[in-house]
């Protein structure tokens, strides 16, 4: 068996989920069935609502042993500390792990494969629907993550009100701070529309890098809005396709609209080597 743990939580983001979908549906294309495993019920039915339904959850990555047998397939996408019985789990299973640093190296005897620019085991996981463009509706779309606990755009209201951004609300955030945050946008989106919107939106801003990534495959201008320092993998990954990089709430920043028709040319191509996971 094969199993893709993405690590997931109500005060994070989904973006290991979402590489998991990708990389689960495009194993099923070759015939390799892959069980999504995840931290949190609600990550199980967005899982769902994108196309995957073999989801379990477990609580930690300490727990990913009570699910595996000897010589099972597992890869990890996780920024979670690993588990004192890591070294168990590389020798009784085949062991991938996505890599959480520029200069991050194999530990036991896992495979690491890096989710940037690389010259070896590269992986840039991206659902191959985004990979269809599709007619683009004129609007900016903001989409800051999947939870927005320390609330961020609140405090950054002079930012949004200037560039008429719609917003796409994440998976956690409560009904309450949608009334607050609401005021400064033009129009809410619910965040079961996530795939479709990041499809057709002309421009998309987000603090996510998967989701930027998903939007430049879509063929969006996109633009990355770093909340935290990037490292030096990230944004060689992002200026290769062409994600403007701006550091935080610059409230001085104006997104340009005229050129419209330089988004599609560059467009964020699926170069990941499938044939590492199957043999």
């Amino acid at each position: 068996m094969f199993y893709y743990y993405a690590h997931t939580s109500h005060r994070g983001n989904l973006d290991a989920l979402r590489r998991g979908v990708a990389f689960i549906k495009e194993l099923s294309t070759k015939g390799i069935a892959v069980t999504l495993l995840v931290n949190d019920f609600r990550a199980g039915i967005v899982a769902k609502e994108l196309g995957v339904s073999d989801v379990l959850n477990m609580e930690t990555i300490s727990d990913i042993d009570l699910v595996l047998e000897y010589g099972d397939k597992l890869l990890i996408d996780s920024t979670e500390e690993l588990p004192l019985q890591f070294a168990k789990y590389c020798s009784e299973y085949k062991v991938y792990r996505v890599a959480v640093s520029c200069n991050d190296v194999a530990i036991h005897n896992e495979i690491v494969i890096y989710p940037w620019i690389s010259e070896v085991n590269q992986a840039i996981f991206i659902d191959k629907e985004y990979d269809i463009v599709l007619p683009k509706d004129e609007r900016t779309l903001f989409f800051f993550g999947d939870s927005d606990s320390n609330k961020i755009i609140s405090k950054n209201s002079d930012f949004f009100t200037k560039n008429n951004m719609e917003l796409l609300l994440g998976h956690y955030f409560y009904l309450q701070y949608e009334s607050e945050i609401e005021p400064l946008f033009s129009k809410i989106h619910e965040a079961e529309e996530y795939t479709d919107l990041i499809r057709t939106s002309a421009r998309v801003v987000t603090c996510s890098l998967q989701c930027a990534l998903e939007a430049k495959a879509s063929g969006a201008k996109t633009i990355f809005l770093a909340t935290d320092k990037l490292n030096i993998c990230q944004k060689k990954l992002l200026n290769t396709y062409g994600i403007e990089i701006i550091n935080g709430f610059n409230q001085n920043f104006i997104i340009n609209i005229s050129d419209e028709n330089i988004y599609i040319a560059e467009k964020v191509h699926n170069q990941t080597n499938y044939n590492l996971f199957l043999s």
